[in-house]
């Protein structure tokens, strides 16, 4: 038994030279969907609470590529897998279940109503814990990307490896920074303001995951090419 490989201390293979063409393609698009979709939710809706509309259908069907992504990614790290993968898959896991039951309540009251926004009316009985489990799935899937970007980077061969696993690894530093400067208060209100209202500090989440999108479907840039497969 190897236990430097199983602490996942020294499991730093290259990540395999086999592609995932479809998986990169949805996960790309998918989480390039899902981070445009509150700037599309803003423009078509303004800064009115709703309880579902068409953008959060949208949002789920992104954050499901995001998930197909995620598979992909752990399918890649697979041959050598350490504890710390392990960790960072299940933590991210756990993070995108949480959020996505609430894409999909969104979504499905949407669909319950015909197809047809759902405005917010009055006090929502759940929302103290809807909140919770926002900042908890939130907070999960940053962490859990971080961790991936950790173990993306010990395997980086290729110049997109070494793109994702950056990415990945500014997901959670830079909202964490702006959080930061946001309540030592060095951002004027109005920026204060964006980062509460908008899903700007959640943009290079999105990013990192279009890059392992990329990353899936064209390989990690190895100089000797790439195998193709579904």
């Amino acid at each position: 038994m190897d236990l430097r490989s199983d602490a996942g201390t020294a499991s730093s293979s290259p990540l395999p030279a086999t592609r995932q063409p479809r998986v990169g393609t949805v996960a790309a698009c998918g989480a390039l969907l899902w981070t445009l979709a509150p700037t599309l939710a803003l423009a078509a809706y303004g800064t009115r609470p709703y309880v579902g509309t068409g953008v959060d259908l949208l949002a789920l069907v992104g954050w499901l590529g995001v998930g197909v992504g995620a598979l992909g990614l752990g399918r890649a790290l697979r041959p050598s897998r350490g504890r710390l993968d392990r960790a960072a898959l299940a933590l991210f896991g756990l993070g995108w279940a949480v959020l996505a039951g609430l894409h999909a309540r969104s979504a499905a009251a949407y669909v319950a109503a015909g197809f047809r926004p759902v405005p917010a009316t009055g006090e929502d009985p759940a929302g103290l814990l809807l909140t919770w489990l926002t900042l908890l799935g939130i907070a999960a899937v940053l962490l859990g990307t971080g961790a991936l970007g950790l173990a993306v980077r010990r395997r980086g061969t290729g110049a997109r490896t070494a793109a994702a696993g950056w990415l990945l690894l500014a997901a959670p530093a830079v909202p964490a920074v702006l959080v930061l400067l946001d309540l030592l208060r060095a951002f004027p209100p109005v920026v204060g303001r964006v980062l509460v209202t908008t899903n700007a500090a959640l943009v290079p989440l999105g990013v990192a995951w279009v890059a392992v999108g990329v990353l899936l479907w064209l390989g990690p840039g190895h100089g000797s090419g790439s195998r193709g497969e579904s």
